[in-house]
């Protein structure tokens, strides 16, 4: 009965023992072993710096974000058809606009913004705007922009409204009576679809977006001329820039 415990603990003693040099040998073998396919002369793998090198690749930059020049051609105020060019200099945002095609159809615009948003592909910016512009259209319809009249250019008592006044229709008769031939030369002078030469100079505040190359300007402006009433400015249009690179 002795004998056959001691064969037992023997057993478990010697598995023990067993184990323990495996577990051993193991951990030795597992410190000494480095990849293979580590190209690094210290033979240390470089997985993390291979995936940080790939996302921060030099030879593709990122557009810029700031400081660079754009220039293109848009529609809307205050040329109706405006050529367009600007610099984005860290926040701020320099722009002139325009476009001269007659005598009396012409319009500038000049902002000043500053940029509180963006990125190497969208920029959010607001500016304050002065500008100017005359246009000459046709026949337009009375009330619009806030005019209660408009004036015929025709600089000749009862015929100085395109809408008489009660005084105008009076002289009006009377030249009738006096000479036919004058007053309907005179009529005609003065007549409803007259082209009118509107002006207005004005100060404003707009909003601008830049996406890419699509360019989007609108706000409203107020100042003296023509036009009695606050006017939109909005502008939509192609803009090439020179941010393709740092």
């Amino acid at each position: 009965m002795q004998k056959r415990l001691l064969s037992i603990i023997f057993a478990a003693l010697l598995v023990c023992s067993s184990s323990l040099f495996s577990q051993e040998k193991y951990d030795s073998k597992q410190q000494d072993v480095t990849p293979d396919w580590s190209p690094d002369p210290d033979r240390k793998s470089r997985f993390g710096d291979d995936k940080k090198t790939k996302d921060e690749d030099p030879s593709k930059p990122l557009p810029k974000s700031t400081n660079f020049w754009v220039y293109g051609a848009t529609v809307g105020s205050p040329g109706s058809i405006n050529f367009n060019v600007g610099y984005y200099y860290k926040d701020l945002v320099f722009r002139a606009s325009g476009g001269n095609w007659k005598p009396h159809w012409w319009g500038w615009q000049a902002d000043l913004g500053f940029s509180f948003w963006k990125t190497p592909t969208i920029a959010h910016s607001v500016s304050v705007v002065i500008g100017q512009f005359q246009v000459d259209p046709y026949s337009p319809d009375l009330g619009h922009g806030g005019q209660n009249q408009y004036p015929t250019n025709v600089n000749v008592p009862g015929y100085e409204h395109k809408n008489p006044t009660y005084e105008d229709t009076i002289i009006r008769s009377y030249i009738a009576q006096q000479n036919p031939n004058l007053a309907t030369f005179l009529e005609y002078q003065s007549r409803d679809n007259r082209k009118l030469h509107l002006s207005q100079r004005y100060i404003g505040l707009t909003y601008d977006f830049l996406l890419g190359n699509f360019f989007l300007q609108l706000g409203g402006g107020i100042g003296a001329g023509d036009y009695k009433n606050p006017q939109l400015l909005i502008q939509i249009g192609y803009l090439f820039d020179t941010r393709s690179s740092e």
